[in-house]
């Protein structure tokens, strides 16, 4: 008989200690559309430290839930995934987020308030990402022309931008990387920028031009604006 086998009393005691305490169902919840970086976790869960980001993927990795992968890139990336044990939890954090919105009708996602929010949004899908934009946010803008650019980021002053990298060239990206960055030094402030995109090459091209969180396609409006309330207000 092995001996360091827990005896519970009730199936739940197991789940909570897989899943028990603030912040694991929350990893799951960001990871169970697609990996990312342990910098764009930080960034998406409100309060946590590095520290206890660092324990609770550990302890989720001893569970068999996730997984962490190193990427031989410069600079280096690693990041942390579901396993197909940890994707069988997706529909209980599915169900958890949709208990919250009943429970909780008139709240607001994260701690900050979105309506007054400006978004620019670059994407093929750009009017159906605005139109679901707009039920939250004050103004949400297509750009159906990136040389509109730099006059949209002086006469809007959006708070951030949604960029489909699935949309952009090379030289598209750089043009557009290059006006958001000019921005942000001319206003002394970091403009949330969020790339969309579909796969790990597309994160790592994301990654190395300077983007810090990607919304995994086909976009979730329920994630994209998460997203966003995750992260304005934050330095990036």
């Amino acid at each position: 008989m092995d001996t360091n086998i827990k005896n519970y009393s009730c199936p739940v005691e197991v789940t909570i200690k897989a899943v028990g305490g603030k912040w694991k169902c929350l990893i799951l919840w960001w990871l169970r559309r697609d990996a990312r970086r342990f910098g764009e976790l930080k960034l998406l869960i409100s309060n946590i430290t590095q520290k206890v980001l660092t324990q609770q993927l550990r302890e989720l990795e001893k569970e068999g839930l996730i997984y962490r992968e190193s990427f031989p890139e410069s600079p280096p990336r690693v990041e942390y995934a579901l396993t197909p044990h940890g994707q069988t939890f997706t529909p209980i954090t599915e169900l958890m987020c949709e208990w919250g919105k009943v429970h909780r009708v008139g709240y607001q996602f994260s701690y900050c308030r979105l309506e007054n929010t400006k978004v620019l949004v670059v994407s093929t899908d750009a009017t159906a990402l605005c139109t679901s934009l707009e039920e939250r946010l004050g103004i949400a803008i297509a750009v159906t022309n990136l040389q509109e650019i730099p006059d949209l980021l002086n006469r809007v002053q959006p708070d951030a931008m949604l960029i489909d990298l699935t949309s952009l060239n090379d030289n598209e990206a750089h043009f557009l990387t290059t006006q958001v960055k000019l921005k942000q030094v001319e206003q002394k402030m970091a403009m949330v920028a969020i790339v969309l995109g579909n796969n790990s090459g597309e994160r790592g091209r994301a990654f190395k031009m300077g983007f810090a969180v990607h919304i995994p396609k086909p976009v979730e409006t329920i994630e994209m604006v998460s997203t966003l309330a995750s992260l304005i207000g934050k330095d990036m």
